[in-house]
């Protein structure tokens, strides 16, 4: 953190910082980056595809999510499941760290690039239990032609005891965002997907498919909440002007420097590193 000419301050990150920051992330909140049904936290948690280590003060180890349906099916069934994002690296421009797949090379100017690791766990019956719920199936049917359906029941999970996990590797390529959220006219550091490849997934049309629905996992459900007030970057010695303000009966505030020829980019990523560029105000 420093005073500039184009700011009153400012407050860098570098990558490795960055990368450290993600890998206790990982640790502290593996809900924010694993995803299974309930059944994983008990019979099934041997089984997940990354094993995960219990948080120091507790906590989820996973977002629930509900079973995955298994179509057509004359009652609810759902199959038991886990996704699971792993070896999460970033590289601010320009981009010297990680090698990116010809897709995604190379990244521009205030963008950052991404590689992570997802795995997807699916739980597959037995035959035995498939030969089991097919007569159930089958009576449910004969049960709705003979009009004595029963009412819809809730969703059964099939029993399983087996997972069978993919992984496949995955470059991204985004970039930060200052904005503010609803109705709070605070300033928030955001972080934008612009781009994702998985590697080497044939034909094309399911690498598509894959790349689609990972791009959702991560626009909505994992950077949402990597969301950080900008005035935290500098937490500590905003309180420490407003206590020194204070003692002389002004008030300090310190706020994002807005864009500008002298500020071009708030935040900015240069020179492997994240900056964040903030003004004083004296009232």
């Amino acid at each position: 953190m420093a005073f500039t000419n184009h700011s009153g301050l400012f407050a860098a990150v570098h990558e490795n910082g960055i990368n450290a920051t993600i890998g206790q992330l990982m640790l502290q909140r593996p809900s924010m980056f694993n995803y299974a049904t309930i059944l994983f936290t008990q019979a099934l948690r041997p089984q997940l595809c990354v094993p995960i280590t219990t948080p120091p003060g507790g906590g989820a180890l996973f977002t629930v999510e509900p079973p995955l349906p298994v179509l057509g099916a004359p009652r609810p069934l759902g199959l038991d499941w886990c996704l699971q994002l792993s070896n999460v690296s970033v590289d601010l421009y320009p981009g010297n760290t990680l090698t990116l797949p010809p897709e995604l090379d190379p990244i521009v100017s205030q963008q950052f690039a991404l590689h992570l690791r997802a795995c997807f766990g699916l739980a597959c019956p037995n035959e035995g239990v498939v030969e089991n719920l097919t007569a159930e199936m089958e009576a449910a049917v004969a049960a709705s032609m003979l009009g004595t359906t029963a009412p819809p029941a809730d969703v059964q999970p099939i029993p399983s005891a087996n997972v069978i996990c993919t992984c496949l590797e995955l470059f991204g390529v985004g970039h930060f965002q200052g904005g503010t959220i609803g109705n709070d006219p605070q300033q928030w550091l955001k972080v934008r997907l612009d781009g994702l490849e998985v590697v080497d997934l044939a034909p094309s049309s399911l690498e598509d498919t894959v790349e689609c629905y990972l791009r959702l996992v991560l626009r909505l459900g994992v950077l949402p909440r990597l969301i950080v007030p900008m005035q935290n970057l500098i937490l500590d010695i905003t309180q420490m002007l407003q206590g020194s303000a204070a003692a002389i009966g002004q008030h300090v505030t310190v706020v994002p420097a807005p864009v500008s020829p002298a500020v071009p980019n708030n935040p900015a990523v240069d020179h492997d590193q994240l900056k964040v560029f903030f003004n004083l105000k004296v009232d």
